[in-house]
């Protein structure tokens, strides 16, 4: 047993993966089959009793319209036919008259499947006629119960339709009197005497039975019909109420229900039972389904016990899984333990844990490896100290003794008091992170803090932090009035500024924020610092900005100047350079009374609208790519005053101008060339013209002179003769054409206007010309 006990607790791990899979499993199974079969049992149920309920229904509904119409039929006949009013009143009957009467009486009965038989009583004649076709005397007539009835004088207190079960006795016969369950209507007239003349319809109460359960006698459901006296008009065969039992519980609590419909449950011999009812005004009847509930519920207990094994096979295939999965999960881990227990120095204790345990602390001292290691890097007072000034400016220090004693600790000397922030912040340190590397750059820094820290230390307790690239914050544990340690840090700031720019040839921007109280609301202070180092912006390098003078100071509403950004995009549309300078130093005023960020925000959409308009003057050509909004953006924002900003806004708007005009140059000079070659090529053409040219090139006829003039020096007019003289001199030498054919070849067809212009420009006539020439080369 002891065995066992240790192998499970050295396994621990594989029985708790096969019990969590196995919990799993039953949990999730047992649940859906639980939900299950609650939700089919109780829809099965509810659908069952709903069954039982329209089943009573429909009967009602059949054994109404059957007796009804049964009720009409015959009172119809009682009142209209011949034949059965003389068979009540007539005197005298012979037998072919009682033939005939009998006869009509059985034909009557047979027209109706309900109809047992059918008797006419004629108290005058004492004789009786039925549709059995017998005639009988009303003493010695086979139906006594009925002719006792017929006695009764308040017969209609049994109602038009009356129950009872007839006792057949017939003259001169030994056997057994014969029975049946029948329910009589009696149409009559009563008699001063009290005797009754009238017909008898007897109904079947079996067949009324059958037809309003529609013939299933195996049905679990039995139909009971009752007066509203509690008596039982018909019931199945073999029920266990009978007539004597006038009192039965369910059918008292249905005769004293004041609904038309319901159902109830009763208790009948130990057996549970349905009861459903439907109440009829019309026959003063109650038609009641009497149903076994155990056999109702057959069908959903079988589907029931069918869930449940059903259930019972899934739970034993989850476990058949749960453990091929355990496997799948349990070797992998078994392996990587026996790996860890030949590689690793384990927990000494390591035989008598199990799998989870000997994982557990094995990585429990390597964490405790890891944190010594991490411990002895985080014993550096400078990167602890840097990381707690951190906390501080940034508010996420801890309070009261906490702060106090880490300051203890880290040798951070400040005392009650109050606290101040400033901030010095390098300028033009995009230029310098451009001109030095990372290296110098830090060393730059490193010094500004020495030169900060000999000044202040003097007069406070100070503590420095490098936040970003370009700024450095100093904490101050001030001490006196505030009207003399403001005064004193505005000196020594001034101090650091001017030896900083003596010793190390740059500027800084220095801010003072707001005084605090206690230690943890220092990040207040730094923030207030933070927003006065951007005003650097209107104040100039190598200034010194408190945020008093900042909240103080006169600040108007923001109102974007519109106007002047549209007077600027004009300029630069028109190359105005001149006036778009005027423009900007204006629009730069004009946001001088604003905030830091309704400056940025005016500059940003200024310099936004800039861009688009250079888009549309510039065009989408490789010299304009770097005039993209971002790239402007982040060179605007790296500048540090608005003289800076201003100046480099009037360059950007001076490249933008000059790469419109060069690719305009470049544009004309493309419109020239083509122009010219097709005055080479069509020279001969008599029908070039300046105005053809133009709309060649697809521009005004003046503008296309003037751009032609300004690119070539010479008018097109001018281009195109030179051309044709140069083409006609070569010709004239070279060639043995007559005067008039090169003047057609050249683009002049007119021979006089040819000599003319000929002469004009060379001195004498072609022919002249040409004899001239002739002679020179002889010579």
């Amino acid at each position: 047993m002891q065995m066992i006990v240790d192998f499970i607790r050295k396994k621990n791990m594989l029985f708790k993966l096969i019990l969590s899979y196995v919990l799993v499993g039953f949990l999730f199974i047992g649940g859906f089959s639980y939900v299950v079969l609650s939700k089919v049992s109780e829809n099965m149920t509810a659908e069952t009793i709903e069954t039982s309920e329209s089943m009573i229904g429909q009967s009602y509904n059949i054994a109404d319209m059957l007796l009804n119409s049964t009720y009409n039929y015959y009172s119809k006949l009682f009142t209209k036919n011949d034949t059965i009013n003389s068979a009540m009143y007539g005197t005298e009957f012979t037998l072919y008259d009682t033939y005939r009467i009998n006869g009509a009486l059985n034909d009557f009965a047979q027209t109706n499947p309900l109809v047992s038989s059918i008797y006419v009583y004629n108290s005058k004649k004492g004789v009786v006629f039925n549709s059995a076709l017998t005639f009988s005397t009303i003493d010695n007539f086979f139906d006594k119960d009925m002719t006792s009835l017929l006695l009764q004088s308040n017969l209609y207190k049994h109602g038009i339709f009356i129950p009872r079960e007839a006792q057949y006795s017939y003259p001169g016969k030994s056997t057994d009197d014969v029975s049946q369950k029948l329910i009589s209507i009696v149409y009559g007239n009563l008699h001063p005497g009290g005797k009754w003349d009238g017909m008898v319809v007897n109904i079947n109460q079996n067949v009324l039975q059958e037809m309003i359960t529609k013939g299933n006698k195996k049905s679990t459901h039995n139909i009971i019909i009752a007066n509203s006296e509690g008596k039982i008009i018909t019931q199945p065969d073999g029920l266990f109420l009978s007539k004597s039992n006038e009192n039965p519980t369910f059918l008292q609590k249905v005769l004293v229900s004041q609904n038309k419909q319901g159902k109830m449950f009763s208790d009948i011999d130990g057996k549970e039972f349905l009861i459903s009812y439907v109440k009829s005004d019309r026959l003063g009847w109650s038609f009641i389904c009497v149903t076994d509930y155990d056999k109702l519920l057959s069908k959903v207990n079988t589907l029931k016990t069918f869930i449940l094994w059903v259930t019972v096979g899934c739970l034993a295939l989850m476990a058949i899984t749960s453990v091929l999965f355990t496997r799948s999960i349990y070797v992998p881990i078994y392996h990587l333990i026996t790996r860890m227990k030949k590689t690793t120095t384990g927990p000494k204790e390591q035989t008598s844990l199990n799998e989870f345990d000997w994982i557990s602390k094995s990585f429990t001292n390597l964490e405790k490896k890891v944190d010594s290691l991490q411990t002895d890097v985080n014993q550096s007072l400078q990167v602890r100290k840097r990381d707690f000034l951190r906390s501080l400016i940034q508010g996420t220090i801890g309070k009261g003794a906490d702060a106090g004693l880490t300051m203890d600790q880290l040798g951070i000397g400040f005392e009650s008091g109050k606290f101040l922030v400033c901030i010095l912040k390098i300028d033009g340190f995009h230029e310098l992170s451009e001109k030095y590397d990372m290296v110098d750059i830090s060393l730059l820094k490193y010094a500004i803090e020495n030169i900060s820290r000999e000044i202040v230390s003097v007069h406070y307790k100070m503590e420095t932090l490098e936040d970003g690239n370009d700024s450095m914050d100093m904490i101050l544990n001030v001490r006196g009035e505030e009207e003399a340690y403001k005064r004193v840090v505005e000196s020594l700031l001034k101090d650091i500024q001017k030896n900083i720019e003596h010793f190390l040839k740059i500027s800084v921007t220095a801010s003072i924020g707001s005084v605090v109280e206690r230690i943890e609301e220092v990040k207040y202070s730094r923030h207030a610092a933070y927003q006065a180092i951007h005003y650097r912006l209107i104040y100039g390098r190598n200034s010194l900005i408190s945020y008093s003078d900042i909240k103080t100071a006169e600040m108007t509403d923001y109102q974007y100047p519109a106007v002047l950004e549209k007077q600027i995009l004009d300029s630069l549309r028109a190359g105005e350079m001149e006036r778009l300078q005027e423009l900007s130093a204006e629009f730069v005023d004009a946001i001088h009374p604003f905030s830091y960020d309704e400056m940025i925000l005016a500059l940003v959409q200024l310099l936004v609208m800039t861009i688009r308009t250079s888009k549309h003057l510039a065009g989408n050509e490789i010299e304009n790519a770097h005039l993209e909004i971002h790239t402007c953006q982040q060179q605007l924002l790296l500048l540090d005053t608005l003289e800076q900003i201003e100046a480099w806004y009037v360059s950007l708007c001076a490249k933008i101008v000059a790469i419109r005009d060069k690719q305009s140059q470049s544009r004309n000079k493309k419109i020239v060339e083509k122009v010219t070659a097709y005055i080479e090529e069509n020279y001969a053409n008599s029908n070039l013209s300046v105005e053809m040219l133009a709309e060649m090139v697809g521009l005004t006829v003046n503008y296309f002179r003037s751009l032609f003039k300004e690119e070539t020096g010479q008018s097109v007019s001018a281009c195109i003769a030179e051309l044709r003289f140069i083409k006609a001199e070569e010709l004239l030498l070279h060639t043995d054409h007559p005067v008039n054919k090169i003047g057609d070849l050249v683009g002049i067809d007119n021979t006089k206007y040819f000599f003319t212009l000929f002469k004009k420009r060379f001195g004498n006539t072609p022919e002249r010309y040409r004899k001239e020439h002739k002679l020179n080369n002889i010579m």
